[in-house]
C-alpha cells in the first residue's frame, strides 16, 4: 500500500491532470455542452511532461505501475473522466447532491485503473491521488470559466441536462467495467479496426479519371477551410479555421457544405488520419464512419440501436468482429470518434428529423463520444441538430490559392499530357477559367472542369451544359482515349436511361442506398426494349454490358458496395444524381405549369433545392419563356400562401434563380418587390429575415445592373408609400448591412458586386437621410442618429425612450442604433472604429458622450436590463473596447465610464456572495485601458480586498466630484445600474475578471 505518500502522488500527477482539467474547462468556456479535454499537439512538450511525471512517480511505484499510470493519465479514458468531472462540477456547483453525483465517475476511474495497473494493491491509493488532484484542478479551472460565463439560459439548461447524462453514462460505464476482466481483447479489436480503416481509406479516387485509379491524399487533396456561422459579426466574412482547430475546440461538430464541396472526402480523410494516429486535435483512437444513406430503411423501421449499427459497420465493410461490449466501451471512454456522413442525402424531411432526433439521443446516451455530422447547407434548417449540443461550421469555398494548388496537383497526375507541359497547362486553366470562378470554388466541379479543359480547352459557363460535358467526359471521351468502348452511345440511349434511373432513385428513398444488380439490369432491360431492341434477351445482354461497364469505370454510376446478397449500384456523387433527375423531371413535365405542380410543395418546404434549380435552368433552355413562366407561377404562389416560412422559401428560390438565369425585366422587378416587402414586414422586435435581400445581392453579373436598379426603386417606393413606417426607411438606409449581418450562409460578395451595392446604399442615404427626422419622436434608432447630428438633445432622447435603448443590441435595429457608436468610436486604439454613423459623414459621438454623464446620474435606475444587454455580448464588448481613456476630455471620459458600469455589473451578476476564493486570486489589472479599468472595478465590487486599489485608480482619473462619488458607490455595491436577475444564483462567489 502507499500509505502516507498521497501528496507526492498528487504532485507527480499534476502536469497530466492539469492539462486534462484545464483543457476541459477551456473548452467548456468556448462551448458549454460541447467541451472536451484538451489535445496536446506538441509531442515534444507532451513527452517531456510525461517523463517529468514518470520520474516523480518512480520513487513511490514500481517502474511498470508508474509507466501504466502515465499511460492512463494521457489516454482518452482519463480525458473523458476529466470532462465528465468538469461538466458535472460546473453544472451542479453549490447543489446539495454534488458529491453524490460524482460517485459513479470516481467508481469508473477506479475500475479503469484496476484493469490497467498490474499491481491491484496500489489501485485505491493511485485512484485517490489522481481523484484529489483532478478535483482540485477542476475546481480551479471551472472558476475561471465561471468568471467569463456568457452562456445563454438555453445553453445553461442544456449544460445541466448533459451533466446528468454524464452522471448516468458514468454509472453505466462503471457497471460495464465491473464485468470486464481484461481490456486486452478490446484494445486488440481497436487496433484491428483502426488498421482496416487505415488500409481501406488511405487513398482518394481521382474524380476525373473515370477509373478505379486512386492516389494518396498528398497527391491531390487540398485541406479545406471551415467558416464559423454561429458568430454574429458585422462583417460577412466569418472566422476561417482548419478542421483540426474546429475539432480541437469543439466536442460535436456539424459541417455544412454545397454539393460536391468535399464533405464526404473530408470525412474519409479524417477517418484515415485518426486511424493512423496522425490527427493530434483529437485523442480518439478509432473512427466509426456511419454513412447515413445506407441505413434509410433501418431508420424508418426504428429497429436497431446505434450500437447495433456500429457493430454492423465493423463487420461490413471492415470485416472485423467486435467483441461483446467493445463498442459500448469505445463510446463511453471517448476512444472512438463517430462520423455521421450525409444527413442531407435523406431527402424526406420527416426522415431527416427522425434521424436528427436519433443522433441527439445518441449524444445524450454517450456524452463522452466526439461526433462529426456532415450535411448540405440548403435544407439543413428544416431538420437541424440542437445548436446547444453541436457547433455548426460550413465548408468555405476554395480560395484562389487553393484552386491554383488543386489545379497544379490535378494536371501533375494527368498522364495524357507531357510532364514538362503540366505546370503550364495548370496555369493556363487557372487564367482561362476566371469567368466561372464561382463554379471552380467547388472541389468536384473544379476537378471535372480540369478534365474538360484538358480535352476541350474551354469551359462551358451554363451549369446544365457544364454537367452534360462532365458526364460526356466521364462516360465516353475519357474512356475512348484509353481504348475503352462504351456498350451504348451516351447521347442516344445511356443518358436517357440515366435520366429515368436518377429520377427513380431520387424520389424513391428505398432506392437511394443503391439498387441490386438484378433490379438495375431489369430496369435497363425494360428501358432498352422500348428504346432500342425488340428482343428482350438482346436488351438484357446489353443491360448487363452496361452494368459491367459502370462497375469501377465511369463513376457517375458505379458499384456502391453490397448487401447480404448482391452488389448495390447507384450514383456515387449526388451532383449527377440530381442533374440526371432534373433532366428527367423536365422531360416528363415539359411545360412550366406541369413542372411547377410537381415542384411547388418541395420548393415551399425548401426540399429538392438543387433539382428544382437545375430543372428551372433546363426548362429555360428547352422551352421559350419557360423559365420566366415558371417564376411567374412561383410569384403567384407567394401571394396565395399565408405561411411566412413558405413565403420566405418561395421568395428565396426566386431570388436565388437570378444567380443563374436572366428573366425578363418584369420578373426581376416582381422578385425585388417581393423580397423588399417581405424583409420590411418581417421586422418584429428582435426577429427579422433579410435572406431574400442577401440572395438578390448575390445575383449574376448579367442581372446586377437591373436588380440594383429595381431594388433601389422598390426601396424608394416603400419609403414614400409608408411615410409613417420607420421599418421601410430603416431597410432602405441599411439594407446591405442588415442583409450581410443576417445572411449566415451567404457567400461573400465579389469586389465588383460589393462596389455596386455600396453605391446603391450611398445614393439612398444621400436621398433619404433627411427623412430620418420624421421618426425622431417614435423610433429610437432615428432619434439616436438625430442625437449624433446634434438635432435631438440627449436629454430628449432619454426622456422619450429611457436609458435602456442606449445599450440595446436588438437584432432588428442594431445596424442603425447599436451602442457601438459610443463604445467603439471613442476607444478603439487600433483605428478600426465600428460605429455606423460614419456612413452619414456627420458622426460626433464625443458630443453625445459629453452630455451623457449628468443625464445618467439623474436618470432612474437601473439603466438597463439583460433584455437590452444580454450576457452573451459581455466578452465581445470587453474585447472590442480596449482603447486608452486617460487622454480623453473630461466629459467624454465620464460619460464613457458610466456607460460601461452596466457592462461591469453584468460581470458581477455572474457571481454571488461577497468573498473571493483563494483559487482565483491573481494580480490586479493595471493600465489606462478602458477595459482593464472596468474589469478592476468589477473585481472590487465583488471582492472587498481589491477596493482600495480600485478607488485609487478612480481618483487618478480626475473625474468630477459627482461622477467620482457615484462610481465609488458603485464599486462598493451601494448603487446598481443594471438589472440582471436569476442569472447565476446557483454559483459560489468568484472573481468576475478571471481570464477576461
Amino acid at each position: 500500500m502507499l500509505t502516507g505518500i498521497g501528496a507526492s502522488l498528487i504532485s507527480a500527477c499534476g502536469p497530466a491532470v492539469g492539462r486534462a482539467a484545464g483543457g476541459a474547462a477551456a473548452k467548456l468556456a468556448t462551448a458549454p455542452v460541447a467541451g472536451v479535454a484538451t489535445r496536446w499537439r506538441n509531442r515534444k512538450t507532451r513527452q517531456a511532461l510525461s517523463e517529468s511525471t514518470y520520474d516523480a512517480l518512480c520513487p513511490h511505484l514500481s517502474l511498470e505501475v508508474a509507466r501504466q499510470t502515465i499511460d492512463f493519465l494521457e489516454s482518452p479514458d482519463f480525458e473523458t473522466i476529466a470532462l465528465s468531472v468538469t461538466t458535472q462540477t460546473y453544472a451542479s456547483a453549490g447543489a446539495k447532491n454534488e458529491k453524490k453525483e460524482l460517485e459513479a465517475t470516481f467508481t469508473q476511474l477506479k475500475r479503469l485503473l484496476a484493469l490497467q495497473l498490474p499491481d491491484q494493491d496500489v489501485v485505491e491509493d493511485v485512484a485517490q491521488a489522481i481523484w484529489s488532484a483532478l478535483r482540485e484542478k477542476v475546481m480551479a479551472s471551472v472558476e475561471q470559466v465561471k468568471s467569463t460565463d456568457t452562456f445563454s439560459t438555453e445553453s445553461r439548461a442544456s449544460m445541466i441536462k448533459i451533466a446528468a447524462c454524464y452522471a448516468a453514462a458514468d454509472a453505466k460505464s462503471a457497471e460495464q467495467l465491473s464485468t470486464i476482466t481484461d481490456l486486452a481483447s478490446y484494445r486488440d479489436f481497436e487496433r484491428q479496426l483502426a488498421d482496416q480503416i487505415k488500409n481501406m481509406h488511405s487513398t482518394m479516387r481521382l474524380p476525373h479519371a473515370g477509373t478505379t485509379r486512386k492516389v494518396p491524399y498528398s497527391k491531390l487533396f487540398v485541406e479545406p477551410n471551415l467558416r464559423s456561422i454561429s458568430e454574429k459579426s458585422e462583417s460577412q466574412h466569418r472566422s476561417v479555421r482548419g478542421l483540426d482547430e474546429v475539432i480541437a475546440s469543439n466536442h460535436r461538430v456539424v459541417i455544412l457544405g454545397d454539393p460536391g464541396g468535399g464533405k464526404s472526402t473530408l470525412s474519409l480523410k479524417l477517418a484515415y488520419d485518426i486511424a493512423r494516429s496522425s490527427f493530434p486535435a483529437s485523442s480518439a483512437r478509432v473512427p466509426l464512419l456511419f454513412i447515413l444513406r445506407d441505413y434509410v430503411e433501418a431508420f424508418r423501421a426504428s429497429k436497431d440501436s446505434m450500437v447495433a449499427f456500429l457493430e454492423s459497420i465493423c463487420r461490413n465493410p471492415y470485416n472485423v468482429e467486435p467483441p461483446d461490449g467493445a463498442i459500448e466501451y469505445l463510446l463511453s471512454s471517448g476512444r472512438a470518434l463517430v462520423i455521421f456522413d450525409g444527413l442531407d442525402e435523406l431527402t424526406d424531411t420527416s426522415l431527416r428529423r427522425k434521424v436528427a432526433d436519433f443522433v441527439e439521443s445518441f449524444v445524450y446516451r454517450y456524452p463522452a463520444v466526439p461526433v462529426l455530422v456532415t450535411s448540405r447547407r440548403v435544407g439543413y434548417n428544416e431538420a437541424p441538430l440542437d445548436e446547444s449540443l453541436f457547433t455548426t461550421v460550413t465548408l468555405a469555398e476554395l480560395s484562389e490559392s487553393q484552386v491554383a494548388s488543386y489545379a497544379e496537383k490535378w494536371f501533375s497526375l494527368d498522364q495524357t499530357v507531357e510532364r514538362k507541359r503540366r505546370s503550364e497547362l495548370a496555369a493556363s486553366f487557372v487564367r482561362e477559367s476566371q469567368f466561372v470562378k464561382d463554379l471552380r470554388q467547388n472541389p468536384l466541379m473544379l476537378s471535372l472542369m480540369c478534365g474538360i479543359y484538358a480535352s476541350e480547352h474551354y469551359i462551358p459557363s451554363n451549369r446544365p451544359d457544364l454537367y452534360q460535358k462532365c458526364a460526356e467526359l466521364l462516360f465516353e471521351r475519357w474512356d475512348k482515349q484509353r481504348g475503352i468502348t462504351i456498350p451504348l452511345p451516351f447521347n442516344a440511349h445511356v443518358r436517357q436511361a440515366l435520366n429515368a434511373l436518377a429520377l427513380r432513385m431520387y424520389t424513391d428513398p428505398k432506392a437511394q442506398k443503391g439498387l441490386t444488380r438484378a433490379r438495375l439490369v431489369s430496369f435497363m432491360t425494360e428501358f432498352l426494349v422500348t428504346k432500342r431492341f425488340d428482343d428482350e434477351a438482346v436488351a438484357e445482354d446489353a443491360a448487363n454490358q452496361f452494368v459491367d461497364f459502370c462497375t469501377g469505370r465511369a463513376w457517375v454510376l458505379t458499384d456502391m458496395g453490397s448487401n447480404t446478397q448482391q452488389n448495390l449500384y447507384g450514383f456515387t456523387h449526388r451532383t449527377f444524381l440530381e442533374y440526371f433527375a432534373a433532366n428527367q423531371m423536365v422531360r416528363k413535365n415539359s411545360t412550366p405549369e406541369k413542372l411547377f405542380d410537381v415542384l411547388h410543395e418541395r420548393i415551399s418546404a425548401q426540399e429538392w433545392e438543387v433539382v428544382a434549380q437545375l430543372s428551372l435552368q433546363i426548362l429555360s433552355q428547352n422551352v421559350d419563356d419557360g423559365g420566366d413562366d415558371f417564376l411567374d407561377l412561383v410569384l403567384s404562389a407567394i401571394q396565395d400562401t399565408e405561411s411566412l416560412g413558405r413565403k420566405i422559401n418561395l421568395t428565396a428560390f426566386a431570388a436565388r434563380s437570378l444567380g443563374f438565369m436572366v428573366p425578363r425585366p418584369q420578373i426581376v422587378q416582381k422578385i425585388c418587390e417581393q423580397a423588399v416587402l417581405l424583409s420590411i414586414d418581417s421586422i418584429n422586435g428582435e426577429k427579422f429575415n433579410y435572406e431574400t435581400l442577401a440572395l438578390l445581392m448575390e445575383c449574376s453579373p448579367e442581372n446586377l445592373a437591373l436588380v440594383s436598379k429595381n431594388l433601389k426603386e422598390v426601396l424608394r417606393f416603400a419609403v414614400s408609400s409608408r411615410p409613417e413606417d420607420d421599418k421601410a426607411l430603416l431597410t432602405a438606409l441599411f439594407f446591405q448591412r442588415l442583409a450581410s449581418y443576417l445572411a449566415t450562409y451567404s457567400i461573400p460578395l465579389s469586389a465588383g458586386s460589393a462596389e455596386v451595392w455600396d453605391s446603391v446604399e450611398s445614393e439612398l442615404r444621400q436621398e433619404l437621410t433627411p427623412l430620418i427626422s420624421r421618426h425622431y419622436d417614435s423610433a429610437f434608432w432615428a432619434a439616436r442618429i438625430g442625437a449624433v447630428y446634434g438635432e435631438v438633445p440627449m436629454a430628449t432622447l432619454i426622456e422619450r425612450f429611457g436609458t435602456a435603448p442606449l445599450w440595446s443590441f436588438s437584432n432588428a435595429y442594431w445596424s442603425a442604433a447599436s451602442p457601438a457608436f459610443i463604445f467603439h468610436a471613442a476607444f478603439r486604439g487600433d483605428g478600426s472604429s465600428i460605429h455606423l454613423d460614419d456612413f452619414f459623414g456627420r458622426s460626433d459621438p464625443g458630443e453625445c458622450l459629453g452630455s451623457l454623464a449628468s443625464l445618467l446620474l439623474e436618470a432612474p435606475r437601473p439603466w438597463v436590463s439583460s433584455i437590452e444587454l444580454p450576457n452573451h455580448l459581455l466578452y465581445p464588448l470587453l474585447r472590442a473596447c480596449n482603447g486608452p481613456i486617460s487622454g480623453k476630455a473630461g466629459a467624454v471620459k465620464e460619460g464613457s465610464l458610466l456607460m460601461f458600469l452596466p457592462v461591469g455589473e453584468l460581470l458581477v451578476a455572474q457571481t454571488s456572495g461577497g468573498r473571493r476564493p483563494a483559487a482565483t486570486r491573481s494580480g490586479t489589472r493595471t493600465g489606462g485601458m478602458l477595459k482593464n479599468i472596468i474589469l478592476k472595478w468589477a473585481d472590487a465590487r465583488v471582492n472587498p480586498e481589491a477596493r482600495p486599489s480600485a478607488i485609487a485608480t478612480l481618483r487618478g482619473l480626475n473625474l468630477s466630484a459627482d461622477v467620482t462619488h457615484f462610481i465609488a458607490q458603485w464599486i462598493k455595491g451601494d448603487v446598481e445600474t443594471g438589472r440582471y436577475v436569476n442569472m447565476r444564483s446557483d454559483l459560489p462567489a468568484q472573481s468576475p475578471t478571471q481570464n477576461v
